[in-house]
């Protein structure tokens, strides 16, 4: 048996070709890199992971898992098409069948951790907040593969989320919403201050509103627990979605909310950010999801020219910071938000906190080697490549 790795289609080239020849394995690996490159350029958003095993009698069997079930369908209609006649398929397609009805999920805590790899000691890679639905692709002990709303995979454990069917979160959508809008806060167990502490709360969290009682509201964390909140902290979801009109006041207003919060690598809340999870934090607080990490970023939105003096940046730019590889290729690294005359905005690891820096040469807090790294702008707006509102992803209504 010889193992030829084909993770989905750039078969097509070979649909009119003679039937594919056991290649050797450097063959292979230029054919699997080359595949994984057209299929799948960014594997923080999809997988497709596939294995054809290559049998002596001719016939095929195909394992691994994938995203794209698409993809895969393509692939078995390639290989029947070059002479393979007997293909077993046993590819796990996400979401995957062992998981029952219960394939989305809701994130029960102020700020949950989800992972690179399944493990509480792995890379922190993401952060979603309280009441997030994701997507839950597949299982594996107490950890759950999961799509966020900005299609970023991670893993994330069971303790953190609530399961639920599709029809469990149309009943969630149709719930009476609301949104935490303090930077940070807490719950509590009776309305009055004074009472044991439910849970925290950062700006963002959306929960369910139970009942009005004198200054606070009543409310249900996904996974049924009862706090009370002052209900001047909170606002009808569909009001805060209403009040969500991105403009380069409340995304300044924003962003200066954010200064002295400690950099934290994979962090994407108010409790504290890395370059990207601030980017990414600054437009959500406006009703916005874009994607999450800079080198996703810099595809968003539209390109912006400058020249050496900055001319050409508005407030508001997405400045993108990075090397070029070895290969010219761009590395793209952090991501900060201009604010005009040389000014920008990020949260960077050699800062330690989120502060205001200047890209222009003799002026305070010059920053030259962010100026030398300084690769490209992008202008993200409402309409523009990679800028979503929360009112049109269906996993919120």
């Amino acid at each position: 048996m010889f193992r030829l790795i084909l993770p989905l289609a750039f078969l097509s080239s070979f649909l009119s070709c003679e039937p594919i020849p056991d290649p050797s394995p450097p063959a292979t690996s230029a054919l699997v890199m080359d595949i994984q490159k057209h299929f799948v350029p960014d594997r923080r958003v999809a997988r497709l992971d596939v294995d054809v095993l290559v049998r002596e009698d001719h016939s095929l069997l195909l394992e691994g898992e994938t995203t794209m079930p698409g993809a895969k369908d393509s692939l078995i209609r390639a290989l029947e098409n070059q002479g393979y006649d007997v293909i077993i398929d046993e590819v796990l397609e996400m979401p995957a069948e062992a998981l029952g009805e219960k394939t989305f999920a809701l994130a029960r805590h102020s700020v949950v951790n989800l992972r690179s790899e399944k493990g509480h000691s792995q890379e922190l890679a993401t952060q979603v907040l309280l009441g997030t639905p994701l997507q839950v692709l597949k299982q594996d002990e107490e950890w759950y593969f999961v799509r966020c709303p900005d299609e970023y995979l991670a893993w994330v454990h069971g303790g953190e989320i609530v399961r639920m069917s599709a029809d469990e979160l149309q009943t969630w959508q149709e719930e009476d919403r609301v949104v935490y809008t303090k930077d940070h806060g807490y719950a509590f167990d009776d309305p009055s201050i004074a009472s044991e502490q439910v849970g925290d709360l950062v700006a963002g969290d959306i929960l369910v509103r139970a009942f009005v009682e004198g200054a606070f509201t009543a409310m249900l964390y996904p996974d049924n627990r009862h706090g009370f909140i002052p209900t001047a902290d909170l606002i009808p979801f569909e009001d805060w979605l209403a009040q969500q009109q991105p403009s380069l006041e409340l995304t300044q207003a924003v962003a200066f909310q954010q200064i002295g919060k400690p950099y934290f690598w994979g962090g994407t809340s108010p409790k504290a950010m890395d370059c990207s999870g601030f980017t990414k934090t600054v437009y959500w607080q406006q009703g916005l999801i874009i994607p999450r990490d800079a080198s996703q970023q810099v595809h968003a939105g539209v390109d912006v020219e400058y020249d050496e003096d900055l001319n050409g940046l508005e407030a508001g730019d997405f400045l993108f910071f990075g090397r070029y590889r070895e290969d010219g290729s761009e590395k793209i690294t952090h991501v900060g938000i201009y604010l005009g005359e040389g000014n920008f905005i990020h949260s960077g690891s050699d800062n330690g906190a989120n502060k205001v820096q200047q890209l222009l040469p003799d002026q305070p807090d010059y920053v030259e080697h962010r100026r030398k790294s300084l690769m490209r702008a992008r202008r993200l707006q409402v309409g523009s490549k990679g800028v979503r509102t929360v009112a049109e992803h269906p996993w919120y209504w």
